[in-house]
Order: structure tokens, then C-alpha cells, then sequence
């Protein structure tokens, strides 16, 4: 059996050709036909009789004739001549339904008509008047014209269903051999094709034949062409006799144009009904023009006063581009004239419109169709599909798009839906618009079809522009679900165009110093970003692979987000020294137990100054971005069940979220200047945690307290330590000691940053005195940046300098140890009325006398030490006074000291430093503190003086030292002033007592004494040796000891410094 002609589409669906009919018509409509396909096949192969293998006669009458040939080539044969035959024949599927869809539908028609019967049979009511007599009647065997009507109609319904379920069981029956008559079908349909393809074939000969006729010259007539070209007439042409109408003059052809335009203008206003779509018209020229708005201008006019004659076809002018505006007189033209015409004679003004409405419908849907072709062969080749449907037009956009189709489909509605809602359409039909999205139809949409300006690419842009927006609009919408864009932390920003796809975009802030732009190309659909990176072309491959990016461009964009996120941070975190690193394979549960649920991406990193047990974390989400402080465990590398069971076998200990400010921050900067507040504020939660569980340790109660103002954006609370002594003293270990006297029970810890080098907290602990100290305000002024006193309430607070990953706790008791003994001091000083000039946790110093002033040293691990100025008196007995401080009572006695020898001392400075005899020397030896030796050389003359207490009193007592004997004069001197009276000081025959304040004038006494014996005897020496001028002059002997002494002077004081 031949076969039917096929062709196959490049994605290798079989499509039926053109028949033959087809083809013929649009050759006689000027298209010519089509050219055959080069894949289209015939019906079988050309063979020629008598072949290689087969020849005619094979087979006789009644037998097969022995050829002689083996059964392999006779198989051979069969093969070859089975794979030469023609293609199955088209198997028809279009307008087929399934059985079901039948019965289902005959089931509810039958309901919905049985309900109707049954209403009907409730409405049929007796007469009133015959109300008693039917109720007497109830038994009677006579039924009554109502009930006979109802069971005729009852009767008559179930007669019909009865038919139609006949049908559906023969129909039921019949599908049981459904492949048998589907077979006859499909050769049906094949037969008719074939017969309609000879009859398409006669009837194209025949129109041909009729085309070329009027072509045809005839053969000229000689004679009669020489007779008319030399007279101008011909003599066997018959002469009728009529006259020639007179032309009409000018004023005659006015007068009747206008006599035309009142006519009409009398009939359109009087006598015709004119659809609401030709209002608009206007009258000139003896016809009136109808125009209707993008689609024609109609020119009618009358040939008769009579209203109810006919309006004649002038003119036809299409008003839409892109179109001819005239239509050119020929075969289109004349169709259009005769059809305007019988249809005005027949329905009037309303039928033409139809008819031409309909006209323009039609052109326009082919003008759309030709530019879609246009397009599918131009720059949107391979991303749209045109499919013809009847006199619809359906354009499948963004072909190589993943997930259902979409496309729009252009066609004319019959207007009979808004002539019953009662539209302004009036019922009229129209070119409409349908538009599939992903496979689901979009009923509410508003697009511009500019019908009066046809543009197939100006649709599609506004179609792609919709369904662009609506992906843009869903995934902003499904991104302000979550925190940081709903609270607006970043920045979603929708630009819409609804003609222009390109100006449509979403950006997107995903960090805060970057943006992304997302775009969609309109031709091919792809996504684009802007700016590109490594980063975003893997977006761009997630986003166009998405299958529905309405409902799942969300989920990636959040999963790039946190991505870009963290490669900021550990971009500017390397810049603080920070190393990231990368836990060993953290389980989800892991994650979501310290972590929470909602974590997409964590990253880690640590300090260099800090240890390997503690490190910071990173955790982004949609939910915003937050900051851990997270202690490691080191996992065995082998665990147990049990260390499985408890989950020490998991990398995490313990983490801790660290605030930042402002407290509702879902995402901040990472500036250096945040994660430098975050690593401050991560050293002082690590410094706390640590003290925390030192404290928890000891039994000691503390709790934490939010502190009246952060700083500098670190939101770390308070430690407050409440010490009890019975558990300080009963559980406390070595290093908690009992908390002084001197304080209360509250010790307040507040965090104030890291040192310089990053490796120390620095924490300001305040305490509140139990006493008062008078002079807190002025030691407030004096005392060091590390510690300071409050006036009003008492308080005292220092600074701790911890190394990160140390407890505070020890350090803390320490100082406050050391402030106990700074207050004792103060009490001290303030007893004796010793102002001080600097204060700190290590050094005192205060003012003893005017210009003099001292420093105590108390420094962790050293033993106490005094101090003073180069020039200061009491620096020739500094060591004494150091042991002093070392033994008790200590600084009390020190002072006490440093008053009682304050004149004497400043004596001996005088004395040394007043002019002196070459001759003579000074020696101040002292043994105590309170005990001096003085020794005069030139004269000689040695001396002790000490203080003692004598009752109530303390004095000074100077006695001559047993050594070689001094001068005779000079021994008289001493005996003098010990048998004198001076000012603070008296003679006690062998010795002298002086007061505190006298001693100083006694020292001077001395001297002067001194030097004026040594004055007495150097000039009787000179007069001795004035008569030895005439000898040789050697060097004195005195000048070489005065040498002498004078380099023994400088290495003793040399060894007193």
C-alpha cells in the first residue's frame, strides 16, 4: 500500500505536508506553490521489471515455478525488498477523547436533565378550582391530565437517556477492538488524501486554464487595423445614432456633490442605524467616511433619494501600519467592492462593518504571523517557535530555558462572553492575547498591543518583560521573608519596564559594600550579574539551570550571599593577623546544637596571639550574620563509646555569641574597625568564661551586670564577685585569699579593651572603701593612670593587665592586697601631715619638708624600697631607711625618722658644701640613722653624735671620739662649747645635748670652731716658712697630703653615692 508523504522537523516530530488542494489554492491566490522538502519520500522506490532477483513469472497458475534459486538468496530477496517499502501511514490521533471523558460527561448530563424534569414535573400544578375534587379523587384509578403530562415527560427523558446509553454501550463494545478501528481510520483518512489530492490537481488545471485565457492575444485582423488607423472608423462598424451627453460645468458638478451631502447627511441622521464602531464619520465630496480608529476609513455614497435604496462602495483605505493605505485596483480590490456592496444590500451598514472588521482581523494576525517569521529567521533565531492554529498565532518564547513552556498566543475572540457581561465591545470580536507561563495559563495581565502600529517584537518584549518582572518581583518578595531584608539591614531593589526588558532588574545587596545586579537576557532568557566574578558566574549557572526561578532564585541568591559574605571577612581578617582555618568536618548536629538551624555557611578563625583552644567563628545566614567565640576540645583520635556518648568526641566544647552594637544589628560592616570590636570583644567573654568557672570552682557567688554605657561599641557585661568569708576561708583554694577588711564584699570587674600588642585584657575592677578618707580629692589629682580614688562614693578602682586564655582572679587579689597596704600608707601619711604627690599601685610619694619629698616602692616581688631626689639630704642614710620600711612598724617609723633627722642632715649638706681650707678635710661617716661619725683632718678632730631619748624628749648628744689626740687648741675649743649654751643647744661638761631643732645650729657651731683653729695654726705655719724662701724650691709636703686627701674625699663620697 503507498504511503502517506511526510516530511521531518529538525527535532525530529513528523509533520504532515501540504495536500495538494492547499497547494493549488495558493497558486491561484499568487503564493505559487511550495517547494517539496528535500527529506519528503515517494511512494516506494523505482523498480524496474525483471531485476537482479525478481523478474515477472515467478509465480504461475496454481504452483511456483522452480527458478532454481536457493532458499538463502530467496531470503535475501524477501529482506530487500521489505526494507524498500513505503512509510506507515499516518496515524490519526487529533480529536480523539478518552472513553471515560464520555461516560463521565453523559453521567452529569443525565443528572443535570433529570433535575431539570423534575423541577418541570413540580411546576406542572392542577387548576385551583379543582383542588377538591383531585383530593377526593386520590383513590380513584382515573388519573388526571397533570399526572398523565408528568409521566409522559418522565417517560420521554428516560426513553432518550435510554438511547444514549445504548450508544455508549456499543461504543464500549466497539473499543474493545479499538486498534482494528483505528487502523481502518487511519486508511480512510489516507484514501480520502489521496482522492482529494487528484480532484485538487483537476481543479488547479482547470483554474490555470482559465487564468491564461484572458492572457491569450488574439490574431490581429489586418484590414480592419490599416482601415481604422488611416480614417479613424471603420465602415462595417454599425453607427447606433446616440447623442453624447453635454459635459456637466463646474457649478453643475458642485451643486450635485453638494446635493449628495445633504442627502446623506439627512439619511445618516434620520434613517439609517449605524453601529456604535462607524460614529465617527464625516461627509465631503459627495460620499461619507466612516473612520474607525486602527483599522479603516470606509468611503460610501447613494445613487438615490430614496432612504431606503442602498449605499454604494466608493473607497476602502486601511488606517494601521505597517500596511498599504490604498488598495491598488485589480482582483483584491474588486472582491472587496462587489462583497461591501451585496453585503449593504442585504444587512445595511452593520453587515459591512462586520465584514470588514473581520477583513482587517484576519490581515492583521497574517501581518503578526509574517513578522514573527521574520523574527524566528533573524536575531531571535533558535529562541522562538511559531505554530500556526487556525487563525491563531502562537510564538513560543525561551526555548532553551529548563522547565514548562511559555508562550503567547494571538488570536480573534468571538466578543459573545463580554456581550453577556455587557461590555462596551458590544459583543463585538477582537484581537486578544493569551499568555502561558511555564505551562500554566496568566488570566490577569495588561499588555498594549498598539494595534494600529503592529509590532510582533514589541509584544513579545512586553510579554518577556511581565514574565521577567514577575520572576524579579517573587524572588524579592520570598528574600524580604527573611530578617536581614525584611528589618532591611541590605537593600532590595526592584526596577520594572513593561516594554522594555532590558531595564528590567533586581539588585541586590549582599554585603555591605557590595551589590549585585541581576538582569535577564529577553531573547534567550539567561540570567546575567553585574559586576562579574568567579563567584557570580557560578550564580549565573545555578540560576539558569533552575527549573522555576520564581520559586527557587531565592535559595541561591541566599546561598551566594553568605559565600561572598565570608570571603570578605577573611579577606580583610588576614589584615589583622587572623589564620583561618578549617575545622575537621563538623557535623550538622554539632552545628545546629551551638550554632542553630538556620546556619548556611561557618567559617573560623583565630588570633595570633591567641591559644589553640580557643578560636573565633563566623556563622551567615538569611537570618543575619553572627560572631562566636567558640572553645575547642582536642578529639581523641580513637573515642570511646562513652566519649562518643557524651560528645567529647566532638571538636566543639562550648560557643558563645558575641553582641554587637547596635544590640537589633543583623549584619555588620566587616570594617577593621568592627572585627577589631569583635576580637576585643571575644578576649573579654573568653577572660570572663575562664573567671567564671575559676569562681564556680571556689564556691564563690558572682553574677553579670549590663554595664550604663559600652565601650566603644563592646557590649561585654560586668563581673561582679560577691565574697563571703566563711566559704573564702573554709573552700577557697591557695590562691583566693579572704577579702580585705578595708572593702566591702562586692568586687566589680568591667572590661576596657586589649593592650597595645593585642595579647592582654584590660580590665578596671572597682571596689568601695568601708571607711572614709578625708583627702581622697587631693589624692584623687596625684595618683597614676593605674589607679584611682572616687571622692564622693569611696570607690577605688585599678587596672588588671590579663594575658588572653589567663584567669584574672589571682592577679586581682593581688592588687587588691597591694591597695590595702597603699591605704595603710595613706592612713599613715595622714596621721603625720605628709601631703602626697603620686599615687599608685607601686610607688608613693609624698612631702616631708619643703622641697623634699620621698618615694616608697612597693612593686610585686621586690622587697619595699625608699627613694629620693639627687640633692636630697636624707639620700646619704637611704639604705638605712630601707630596712626600716622592711621591718615593723614600717613607714610610720620611716617618717618619724625622716623628721628627727631632716635638721641634722641638712646641716651636715651645709657644712660640706661650705668653702674650707685646702688644708682641711670633712668626713661624715654614717652608721645608723639615728647614729653619725664626723672627723675633721687639719685640723684633727673626730666626733660622734646620736639621738636618744631622754623622758618624754628625743635629743641629740655629741661626745669627742677616743681617737689620736687633737690639738691643744683645739681640745680647749671643745671644752668650751661642751661648758657653752646655745640656741636649741647646751654643754653637758663632756658632751653636748642639742634638740631637734637646735641640732642644726650645733653642727654649724662645731664647724665654725673647727675652721677657726685651722685658720689659727695655717698662719703660723706660713710664718715658720717664710725663712726658708732662699732654699730649693721642692713641693710642700702639705700640698702632696692635701692631694692625697682630696682623692681619698672623692672615693668616699664617691662610695657614699
Amino acid at each position: 500500500m503507498p504511503g502517506v508523504l511526510k516530511r521531518t522537523s529538525p527535532r525530529g516530530e513528523l509533520i504532515p505536508t501540504m495536500a495538494a488542494g492547499e497547494e493549488s489554492r495558493e497558486m491561484m491566490n499568487g503564493q505559487g506553490s511550495r517547494k517539496r522538502k528535500a527529506d519528503e519520500l515517494v511512494n516506494g522506490d523505482t523498480h524496474v521489471n525483471g531485476g537482479v532477483y525478481t523478474t515477472n513469472g515467478v509465480y504461475a497458475n496454481g504452483a511456483v515455478a522452480d527458478l532454481g534459486v536457493s532458499p538463502e538468496i530467496l531470503a535475501t530477496v524477501v529482506h530487500d525488498v521489505s526494507s524498500q517499502l513505503p512509510p506507515e501511514i499516518e496515524h490519526i490521533t487529533q480529536g480523539y477523547m478518552p472513553l471515560s471523558k464520555l461516560i463521565i460527561r453523559l453521567a452529569q448530563d443525565t443528572f443535570n436533565g433529570l433535575t431539570d424534569t423534575i423541577n418541570e414535573m413540580a411546576d406542572m400544578q392542577p387548576p385551583t378550582n379543582n383542588v377538591v375534587s383531585h383530593i377526593n379523587s386520590l383513590g380513584s384509578t382515573q388519573a388526571s391530565q397533570i399526572n398523565i403530562q408528568k409521566k409522559s415527560r418522565m417517560w420521554d427523558f428516560a426513553h432518550d437517556r435510554r438511547a444514549k446509553f445504548i450508544k455508549i454501550l456499543v461504543l464500549s463494545q466497539w473499543s474493545r477492538q479499538a486498534e482494528l478501528v483505528g487502523k481502518v481510520i487511519d486508511l480512510n483518512f489516507w484514501l480520502n488524501s489521496e482522492r482529494q489530492l487528484y480532484k485538487d490537481a483537476t481543479a488547479w488545471i482547470g483554474e490555470l486554464k482559465r487564468i491564461l485565457g484572458p492572457m491569450k492575444l488574439p490574431s490581429p485582423h489586418l484590414k480592419t487595423a490599416l482601415e481604422a488607423l488611416s480614417t479613424g472608423k471603420a465602415a462595417w462598424l454599425p453607427d447606433l445614432g446616440y447623442l453624447p451627453p453635454e459635459p456637466l460645468s463646474p457649478q453643475q458638478m458642485l451643486t450635485a456633490l453638494r446635493t449628495i451631502n445633504t442627502l446623506l447627511h439627512i439619511r445618516l441622521n434620520l434613517h439609517e442605524i449605524i453601529p456604535p464602531a462607524l460614529k465617527n464619520f464625516s461627509i465631503s465630496s459627495g460620499r461619507v467616511t466612516f473612520h474607525v480608529k486602527d483599522e479603516f476609513e470606509l468611503d460610501l455614497s447613494i445613487a438615490d433619494e430614496d432612504p431606503s435604496s442602498q449605499l454604494y462602495f466608493i473607497d476602502f483605505r486601511f488606517s494601521f501600519s505597517p500596511c498599504m493605505t490604498d488598495i491598488p485596483a485589480g482582483w483584491l480590490r474588486n472582491e472587496i467592492e462587489g462583497k461591501s456592496n451585496d453585503v449593504l444590500r442585504r444587512e445595511g451598514l452593520a453587515g459591512c462593518y462586520n465584514f470588514l472588521h473581520d477583513l482587517v482581523l484576519t490581515h492583521k494576525l497574517r501581518i503578526l504571523r509574517s513578522q514573527a517569521t521574520d523574527l524566528a529567521r533573524a536575531r531571535w533565531s533558535e529562541n522562538i517557535k511559531i505554530e500556526p492554529v487556525h487563525r491563531s498565532l502562537v510564538v513560543q518564547y525561551w526555548l532553551n530555558r529548563p522547565g514548562g513552556k511559555s508562550w503567547v498566543e494571538i488570536g480573534i475572540r468571538s466578543g459573545r462572553m463580554e456581550k453577556n457581561l455587557g461590555s462596551k465591545n458590544s459583543g463585538m470580536p477582537c484581537i486578544a492575547i493569551r499568555w502561558h507561563r511555564n505551562g500554566k495559563e496568566v488570566t490577569e495581565f495588561e499588555i498594549d498591543m498598539s494595534l494600529g502600529d503592529l509590532s510582533m517584537e514589541g509584544i513579545l518584549k512586553q510579554i518577556i518583560a511581565l514574565h521577567t518582572n514577575y520572576i524579579f518581583r517573587e524572588t524579592k518578595r520570598r528574600l524580604r521573608e527573611w530578617p536581614i531584608y525584611a528589618k532591611k539591614s541590605f537593600a532590595l531593589k526592584h526596577k520594572a519596564s513593561a516594554t522594555e526588558p532590558t531595564n528590567c532588574h533586581l539588585k541586590v545587596q549582599v554585603t555591605s559594600a557590595s551589590t549585585v545586579k541581576i538582569i535577564q537576557e529577553p531573547i534567550s532568557g539567561a540570567f546575567a550579574l553585574i559586576p562579574s566574578s568567579a563567584l557570580h558566574s557560578r550564580l549565573e549557572r545555578d540560576l539558569n539551570a533552575l527549573r522555576d526561578p520564581a520559586a527557587e532564585a531565592h535559595s541561591r541568591i541566599a546561598f551566594s550571599r553568605c559565600i561572598k559574605g565570608i570571603e570578605e571577612i577573611e579577606r580583610r581578617s588576614r589584615m589583622l593577623g587572623w589564620q583561618s582555618w578549617k575545622m575537621q568536618n563538623p557535623t550538622q548536629e554539632v552545628v545546629k546544637k551551638h550554632f542553630g538551624a538556620d546556619v548556611m555557611r561557618l567559617s573560623f578563625f583565630r588570633p595570633a596571639s591567641w591559644s589553640k583552644e580557643w578560636s573565633l567563628a563566623i556563622s551567615t545566614s538569611m537570618a543575619g550574620d553572627f560572631w562566636w567565640v567558640v572553645e575547642m576540645r582536642e578529639v581523641p583520635k580513637n573515642p570511646s563509646t562513652a566519649e562518643l556518648a557524651s560528645g567529647q568526641a566532638q571538636p566543639i566544647r562550648s560557643a558563645f555569641r558575641i553582641p554587637i552594637a547596635p544590640k537589633d544589628t543583623l549584619v555588620s560592616d566587616p570594617s577593621y574597625s568592627v572585627l577589631s570590636n569583635v576580637e576585643n570583644t571575644a578576649a573579654a567573654i573568653i577572660s570572663q568564661c575562664i573567671d567564671c568557672r575559676e569562681l564556680a570552682n571556689a564556691h564563690i557567688h558572682h553574677t553579670q551586670q549590663k554595664p550604663p554605657e559600652p565601650l566603644d561599641n563592646v557590649h561585654v557585661p560586668d563581673l561582679l564577685i560577691f565574697y563571703e568569708k566563711q566559704q573564702v576561708g573554709e573552700r577557697g583554694p591557695q590562691t583566693l585569699t579572704k577579702i580585705p577588711p578595708w572593702c566591702h564584699d562586692v568586687v566589680k570587674s568591667s572590661f576596657r579593651g586589649l593592650s597595645r600588642s593585642r595579647t592582654s585584657v584590660i580590665t578596671i575592677v572597682s571596689v568601695r572603701l568601708r571607711g572614709t578618707i578625708s583627702n581622697i580629692a587631693t589624692l584623687t589629682s596625684t595618683t597614676s593612670s593605674s589607679l584611682a580614688f572616687h571622692p564622693t562614693s569611696g570607690t577605688v578602682a585599678f587596672r588588671l593587665s590579663t594575658p588572653i586564655g589567663q584567669p584574672s582572679i589571682p592577679a586581682l587579689l593581688e592588687r587588691l592586697a597591694r591597695i590595702g597596704r597603699l591605704i595603710r600608707f595613706l592612713d599613715i601619711l595622714k596621721r603625720r601631715a605628709l601631703p602626697c604627690s603620686h599615687i599608685s599601685l607601686s610607688a608613693l610619694t609624698f612631702t616631708y619638708a619643703p622641697s623634699l619629698t620621698a618615694t616608697i616602692r612597693f612593686e610585686t616581688d621586690a622587697p619595699m624600697a625608699i627613694a629620693f631626689a639627687p640633692l636630697n639630704p636624707h639620700l646619704r642614710i637611704q639604705d638605712f631607711l630601707a630596712s626600716m620600711l622592711a621591718a615593723k612598724p614600717g613607714l610610720e617609723y620611716v617618717t618619724y625618722i625622716l623628721h628627727l633627722t631632716l635638721p641634722l642632715l641638712r646641716a651636715f649638706a651645709a657644712i660640706e658644701a661650705a668653702p674650707r681650707n685646702p688644708a682641711s678635710e670633712l668626713f661624715v661617716l654614717p652608721r645608723a640613722a639615728t647614729w653619725y661619725r664626723v672627723r675633721y683632718e687639719g685640723p684633727h678632730l673626730a666626733y660622734e653624735i646620736r639621738l636618744r631619748q631622754r623622758g618624754d624628749h628625743v635629743l641629740w648628744f655629741s661626745r669627742k671620739a677616743t681617737e689620736q689626740e687633737a690639738s691643744k687648741a683645739l681640745v680647749e675649743a671643745w671644752d668650751k662649747l661642751c661648758h657653752g649654751r646655745g640656741e636649741g643647744w647646751m654643754g653637758l661638761r663632756d658632751g653636748i645635748s642639742a634638740e631637734v631643732l637646735g641640732v642644726e645650729a650645733l653642727v654649724q657651731r662645731i664647724d665654725e670652731v673647727v675652721r677657726e683653729v685651722g685658720l689659727t695654726a695655717n698662719a703660723d705655719g706660713n710664718g715658720k716658712a717664710a725663712a726658708a724662701d732662699e732654699g730649693p724650691k721642692e713641693e710642700p709636703e702639705a700640698i702632696k697630703s692635701e692631694v692625697h686627701v682630696k682623692k681619698e674625699k672623692e672615693k668616699e663620697v664617691f662610695v657614699i653615692d
